[in-house]
């Protein structure tokens, strides 16, 4: 027998509505959620919210893997999205051992009061004090990706650019790292305090003239040798490729949405050899060997959400009904200085 829910779509470019609709049961190996939070991504999600997606225009063959227009769009409107959310079990389908009614999970699962979802999907919390935090474990995958995708040495300088939510968690795990010098870059004061109360050792504002100069004369005209770029901003990840070393490594975690007019590719990168990784979350550093895993990375970040619980409890600074979404995403959009994270509260009526 279904239940009525409420459920969050994108109905075009900055659209959002909120539906009424029937939720099935939950069949074989399914679960049913009730959430208590979700987190709006401040980076993925607000390019799919912009409509900049590459997936609103085209699609990517699942076996070459490569984009194109020609066959149409992977995505329509109106649309599902989201990825952070946290709940409580409520109804336990056929076939499941290891999860009951009541436990705390977090989910993949798209914006809304309930969710339908394979019981392997999902990512039990345990005895997490504060439902909050486990919104906090898909970003914390992200960040704790980005640094072994970055391979960092003991003793490295290292720059991380764009302190949203992912940059403040690079920040402070470098510190657990052992990078010798942590150097951060965003133009809003708020932020580089944060990550310098989190560990960090320099907070530069890009407004203060060029970033890569700077660095240098912080390091004894090397640069850095890592380059972490979080902000998804086009001239930030040429700033990055500009403020590498000789060999040093750029890590973009970012997916960057419009275009790249500023991307130069004929002065530092040429000349410099600096490498540019891509660090996307769905698999893991090739070069770590086959005793790593997605879940194996899992376990340890869901360690991380309790040692990191103080700060990430801070990063969260607006809450939203879901009938107040909208504002949610505004707030993000509009890039206002006190928005870090916002969460949908499906607690407020």
């Amino acid at each position: 027998m279904s239940i009525r829910t409420q459920s969050l779509y994108f109905t075009g470019p900055r659209a959002v509505d909120i539906r009424d609709e029937d939720l099935a049961d939950p069949g074989k190996g399914q679960v049913r959620l009730d959430l208590l939070v979700s987190g709006i991504s401040a980076g993925t999600e607000l390019n799919v919210f912009r409509g900049l997606a590459p997936q609103w225009r085209q699609s990517m063959d699942p076996k070459t893997r490569l984009f194109s227009d020609a066959n149409g769009s992977d995505w329509s409107w109106p649309a599902r999205y989201g990825y952070a959310a946290v709940g409580h079990v409520s109804e336990v389908g056929p076939a499941i051992s290891g999860l009951k009614q009541g436990d705390l999970v977090f989910a993949y699962v798209p914006h809304g009061r309930h969710a339908v979802v394979s019981a392997d999907a999902v990512v039990p919390l345990g005895t997490l004090d504060d439902p909050e935090l486990g919104v906090f474990f898909a970003n914390l995958n992200t960040a704790y990706n980005g640094v072994l995708d970055a391979n960092i040495p003991l003793g490295a300088d290292v720059v991380v650019s764009g302190l949203g939510v992912i940059g403040q968690m690079v920040t402070r795990l470098l510190r657990r790292n052992g990078a010798r010098r942590i150097i951060v870059v965003d133009g809003i004061e708020q932020r580089r305090a944060a990550a310098l109360a989190g560990g960090a050792t320099v907070a530069l504002s890009p407004f203060d003239g060029s970033v890569a100069e700077r660095v240098r004369e912080l390091t004894d005209g090397r640069g850095a040798d890592t380059v972490i770029e979080v902000s998804g901003a086009a001239p930030a990840l040429n700033e990055a490729i500009r403020t590498a070393g000789f060999n040093g490594t750029v890590v973009a975690m970012s997916w960057y949405g419009g275009t790249f007019e500023s991307l130069s590719l004929s002065g530092e990168f040429h000349h410099n050899r600096p490498r540019i990784i891509s660090s996307q979350v769905g698999t893991v550093n090739p070069f770590l060997g086959p005793l790593w895993s997605v879940g194996r990375r899992g376990q340890i970040v869901r360690e991380y959400l309790g040692e990191l619980a103080p700060d990430l409890k801070g990063f969260v600074t607006h809450r939203v009904p879901l009938a107040e979404a909208g504002r949610g995403y505004s707030l993000l959009d509009q890039g206002s200085p006190d928005v870090m994270q916002v969460l949908i509260d499906y607690r407020q009526s």
